[in-house]
This record gives structure tokens, sequence and C-alpha cells, in this order.
């Protein structure tokens, strides 16, 4: 039998979302562009960009170009996305990885499953030196970038890459990923898909874990 591999999507599930690092940068552009925006959006401050994005009506990449032309009037630092990505996430340091991920591929590892990250947007947002920093890049199995492969989720030919990568087929992958897109294109094609809600971290690692058939770990409040 088969053993699932695990699948993780890059920004949110692993790494700290830009809405929830703005939170300790008050009185800076970063938190006047983000602060209660994105997933953490509210009534009385909503985000109808994010609402058109798990709409499926704008890419995940038309999205954050918007911030980026909101960050480059703000600051006049350019429009350049990275720019907007360096303010909050150099230099690459543990505390931006979710403890509970990192717990996850180390339990994971230790049962003999595989483990892959899917992530559109890697080294479109980041260095390669600040890619090498980041220690969990490391100790995944498999890392497949559309940035590099030319294709962006929820595009099926980039969950066939990583198919082809891991060595495995769809039904053998448990996928987590906090975009309403990307779950819907990975179950389009019968991988076993969790929407990773960034408000509630534990209880989508706890969905994972259960269809990993792995102990539940630590929660992290």
């Amino acid at each position: 039998m088969t053993r699932p591999a695990l699948v993780l999507d890059f920004g949110g599930p692993v790494l700290l979302t830009p809405f929830e690092l703005v939170a300790k940068l008050p009185g800076t552009p970063a938190h006047a562009l983000l602060h209660e925006r994105g997933p953490l959006a509210t009534v009385d401050q909503p985000d109808p960009t994010w609402a058109d994005l798990q709409a499926g009506r704008i890419t995940e990449r038309h999205y954050w170009d918007e911030r980026a032309l909101e960050w480059d009037r703000h600051t006049g630092h350019g429009s350049d996305i990275r720019a907007m990505i360096a303010h909050l996430y150099d230099p690459p340091r543990p505390a931006l990885v979710r403890e509970q991920a990192r717990a996850l591929v180390r339990d994971a590892h230790a049962e003999g499953l595989k483990v892959a990250i899917l992530t559109n947007d890697l080294r479109a947002f980041h260095s390669e030196e600040w890619i090498d920093g980041i220690e969990i890049v490391g100790d995944v199995d498999v890392v497949v970038d559309g940035s590099v492969e030319g294709h962006l989720k929820p595009a099926p030919r980039l969950y066939e890459l990583l198919s082809e990568r891991l060595d495995v087929g769809f039904a053998d992958m448990v996928f987590l990923d906090d975009q309403s897109s990307n779950i819907r294109g990975a179950e389009a094609l019968g991988i076993p898909s969790v929407w990773f809600d960034v408000s509630d971290p534990d209880t989508s690692f706890a969905e994972v874990r259960k269809l990993l058939g792995l102990v539940e770990g630590p929660t992290h409040g």
C-alpha cells in the first residue's frame, strides 16, 4: 500500500503571512496596507480584492501586484513585489516558519512519508540567498515552484509535475493550501486537500494529520 505524501503550500501554511507579520509594525506603510486584510479582513475593514481572489475572479499574482502598486504609492520604493516582501521577511529567520509546520514535516519524515512544497511564488518573491537561509526548504524532499516551472496553481500541469517528482499518484497526496482556487484545482484532480485557515492554524494542521494518519502534535495558540 502506498503511503500518502504530504504536500504543503509555502506562503501561509509554512511561512507566516504578511497579514500576520504586519501586526508587529504599527504605524508603517506595510501595516496600513495589510493590517486586517486578506484572510484576516473584517466586516468593518473588508478586502474586496482578496474576495475576488478567493472566488477565482483574479489570480494570486494579480492580488500581490495590486498590493505592490499600493506599496509604491505609499513609500516610493518601487512596485516590485520583492521590495515589499523584503521589508517583512528579511533576514530569513526561524521565527518566520510556523512551529506546527516544522513539527508536521518532522513527524511525516519520521513515519517514512515523502514531503513536498508546492508553491507559486518562492523565487518570484525571494532571492536565492533568502531561500538558502530559511531552513525548512532544505528539509523537504521535493520543491515545485510555479515561478520557475512556468505554470501556476491551479493549473493542472503544476500538480502533474509534483506527482511525477514525488512518484506518487494524485490520490496518494494530502495537500494543504490557503487559497481556495488552489484547493479546487487539486480536488478536481482527485488530490485529498485541506484549506488552510490562517485564523485557525491548529485546526487545519490537525485535519492534515488525520488524513495522513499521524499522531496529533502539540498545539500552538
